[in-house]
This record gives structure tokens, C-alpha cells and sequence, in this order.
């Protein structure tokens, strides 16, 4: 397994006690756009890179036309918020093409996370409803009860009680494997239709993690996104419905989160 993931540091740290932050490409790359979010407003600092012959068999082609490899990145940020706490933040390009390599990743990380002490891990996604959503909820699950407790008392939260459904991912799979290492995780899935980038459901994600984490970020690009959309949905829905198909599957597909 460790043959085909391996992970290039490039800084030497010195954290605390840090949590974790996991935002990789889902549904309505919610995860993603919170991470990257913070790691652009607060300045986090790059310290490595996992590469694994388990990503798809692509490159991706930047607007310069040079490519990029498929990758995960680490940042940490130092003192976070009111609580001074120091984070560990994943993002990248990629997840795991198939059943074999999401596993083995997760694990793979986890393993990671583990040996430079995270204490806690927070994972971030979308929870697809396949239709248009007025106000985004922020669905929860986690590997212990103490932290679902602790997140159903800030505004806006709750947990899918009507059919339950499945993490599809790293989001699910990484707080399996903290578990098994007696490491707290969370999940926070904001409702999304799936069918973009959903900068509303990172948004109502954010305003949780803020509560949570006793820190902020400024908005403004984020609010700007979101306004952009919606001019651009309102636009959709004034054309005929063609080209409309979506690597999204059905509303039933959108229960599940990546």
C-alpha cells in the first residue's frame, strides 16, 4: 500500500496538538471551496504533498496549458482564532478512482495525520439533494457523540434522520479510520443541489466551522461567488432544458456525499 502513496515534505513543523480540515473534491466541491477559502484568506503555509498511483490516470490542463499532476496538499496555519489552535488543512485536485484507492489513501492519511499528532479531525462535503436549495443546512456525522452534541448546538445543524444515507469517500472513510485511533472526527455536509460549485453550501459550512473553531474569515469573495450564481441559475432556468445532463446522477445518488 505505502509503495503507491507516498508524501513529499518539503517543511518541518512544529505543532501543538493540531486538528485536521479535509476538503476534497465532492459534490458541489463543497469541501474543497471551505478549505481553500482559508487558506487563502489566512495565508496558510504549503508543507507537503501526497502523490499515489491510485488517483485517476489524468492530468489536469491549467489556463496557462501547462499541466498539473493529480495530488493532495498539506497546509498548516499556526494559532488559529480565539483559540490559538494549529491546523493541519488537506485539499488537492483528486480522490481516489476506485473502491482499492479510497480506502487505501484514507488510511494512508489517517496514518499521516496520526504520526504528526492531530487530536482532532474535521472532514467537509456536500450532501446532494439534486434539486435547487433556498437555504443550505449543514448535515452532521461523527465517530463519537460527544462531537455530534457539541455541533448540534450551533444554529442550522442537524443530522439526516429520514433515510440516513452514506459518506462516500474520504469524508467517511478518513473518520472510520480516526476511530480506530481513538482520534474525534467530524463530518459537516452542506446541502447542495450537486450540480455546481456550490459557494452558498461552503458558505453555511464556514459560519458552523467559525462557531466551532472560534475564528473568521472575510466573506466578500465567497458572497460575491454566490451572487454570481444565482445570476447565473436564473439565467438557466429562462432557457430550454437541454445540455442539462450532469455527471450527477439522480436525486437518489445525491444522498450520498464525497
Amino acid at each position: 500500500m505505502a509503495d503507491k502513496n507516498k508524501i513529499i515534505q518539503t517543511k518541518e513543523l512544529d505543532l501543538e496538538n493540531p486538528i485536521v480540515l479535509e476538503g476534497l473534491p465532492g459534490i458541489g466541491f463543497v469541501g474543497k471551496f471551505v478549505v481553500d477559502q482559508i487558506i487563502k484568506k489566512l495565508d496558510a503555509t504549503k508543507f507537503a504533498e501526497l502523490k499515489s498511483d491510485y488517483f485517476p490516470p489524468q492530468v489536469t490542463m491549467k489556463e496557462n496549458g501547462l499541466i498539473e499532476h493529480m495530488k493532495n496538499e498539506f497546509y498548516y496555519i499556526k494559532d488559529l482564532g480565539e483559540n490559538n489552535q494549529d491546523v493541519i488543512l488537506l485539499t488537492g485536485n483528486s480522490q481516489g478512482s476506485d473502491f482499492e484507492g479510497q480506502t487505501a489513501i484514507s488510511r494512508y492519511l489517517m496514518d499521516y495525520f496520526e504520526d504528526l499528532g492531530a487530536t482532532k479531525i474535521f472532514t467537509l462535503g456536500g450532501l446532494g439533494t439534486g434539486e435547487f436549495v433556498e437555504n443550505n443546512r449543514v448535515f452532521v456525522a461523527a465517530n463519537n457523540e460527544e462531537m455530534i452534541k457539541e455541533v448540534l448546538e450551533i444554529d442550522n445543524t442537524l443530522i439526516r434522520k429520514e433515510d440516513g444515507g452514506a459518506i462516500i469517500g474520504a469524508s467517511g472513510l478518513l473518520l472510520y479510520y480516526a476511530e480506530e485511533k481513538n482520534i474525534p472526527g467530524l463530518c459537516l455536509m452542506g446541502e447542495t443541489p450537486g450540480f455546481f460549485i456550490d459557494a452558498s453550501a461552503a458558505k453555511s459550512v464556514l459560519l458552523v466551522l467559525f462557531e466551532l473553531l472560534n475564528f473568521e474569515i472575510d466573506l466578500d469573495e465567497i458572497e460575491e461567488q454566490i451572487e454570481e450564481t444565482q445570476k447565473r441559475i436564473a439565467a438557466t432556468q429562462k432557457l430550454p432544458p437541454m445540455g442539462m445532463e450532469q455527471p450527477v446522477q439522480s436525486p437518489d445518488d445525491l444522498r450520498y456525499i464525497g
